[in-house]
C-alpha cells in the first residue's frame, strides 16, 4: 500500500505573501490544518514551505483566536512566509504508507507534501494515515474479528488461510505482531466478512493456537 492511494491530489496551496488572516480564514472554511506554500511565476511554481494551524496561531496576537469570527482578511497583515516551515519534510507517491506514518511520528509533524520529480502532486496527513489503517485492516467492515495467540515463530496464518478456503469464508484482512508483554508469544488478528461456520474457531484451536478474543461487528 502506497502514499499515492491515500494522499489528497493537487492540494490547495497558499502564496508566501498571503496574509496570516486570509490563510486562517481559508483553514477555518475548509477545515484544513495544513497548506503547502507555493511560489508561482509565469513560467513555474515551486514549494517554498508549509504552514500549519499552530504556525498561524503563533503569528497572531496572544489575545486573539485566529479562527474566531472576529477575524477578517486584514486583521493580521503579516505574510505567511514569516511563520511557515521552510525546511519541509516530504515524501513521494511510491513511498509505502507505513514509512510515511513512521516519518510523521518520528518528526512529530501532521502532514507530508508529496513530490514527484520535485513537483507538488499531493499531501498526506495524519487523518489520511488513520483512514489507510482502517481500510487495510477492514476495521469498518461488518463481520467477525478474532485475535489468535501463538508461540513465537509459529505462524497461524497458513492454517487460517487453509481453513478459510476450505469453508469458503471471506477473509478480509490479517496482520501479526509481537506481544512484548508476553515473552515468546505472537498475536495475529483476522477479520472475516459475515458469520463463521460452526466449528471454525475450534478448528483453529485444534492446531494449537489460542483464541484470545472474538468480536462481532454489524452495521
Amino acid at each position: 500500500m502506497f502514499v499515492d492511494k491515500w494522499m489528497t491530489r493537487d492540494p490547495i496551496t497558499v502564496a508566501p505573501d498571503a496574509t496570516l488572516s486570509s490563510v486562517a480564514l481559508e483553514m477555518n472554511r475548509r477545515k484544513f490544518r495544513h497548506f503547502p506554500v507555493v511560489e508561482t511565476t509565469t513560467k513555474s511554481a515551486w514549494m517554498v514551505g508549509i504552514v500549519a494551524k499552530y504556525d498561524i496561531a503563533r503569528g497572531f496576537p496572544a489575545n486573539l483566536n485566529p479562527f474566531s469570527i472576529e477575524v477578517t482578511h486584514n486583521t493580521v497583515s503579516r505574510p505567511v512566509s514569516s511563520v511557515m516551515t521552510k525546511k519541509v519534510i516530504t515524501t513521494t507517491p511510491d513511498c509505502p504508507i507505513e514509512e510515511a506514518a513512521k516519518t510523521l511520528y518520528s518528526h512529530r509533524i501532521g502532514a507530508l507534501p508529496v513530490l514527484r520529480t520535485n513537483r507538488l502532486v499531493g499531501i498526506i496527513t495524519e487523518s489520511d494515515i488513520f483512514d489507510a489503517f482502517l481500510g487495510m485492516t477492514a476495521a469498518k467492515n461488518q463481520g467477525v474479528r478474532i485475535m489468535v495467540a501463538s508461540d513465537s515463530g509459529v505462524n497461524p496464518v497458513p492454517a487460517v488461510l487453509e481453513l478459510s478456503r476450505r469453508n469458503k469464508v471471506d477473509l478480509l484482512s490479517l496482520f501479526s505482531f509481537r506481544e512484548n508483554r508476553l515473552k515468546r508469544r505472537d498475536m495475529s488478528i483476522f477479520r472475516f466478512g459475515g458469520r463463521l461456520p460452526p466449528g471454525f474457531l475450534q478448528e483453529i484451536a485444534a492446531f494449537g493456537f489460542r483464541i484470545v478474543s472474538v468480536e462481532h461487528r454489524e452495521k
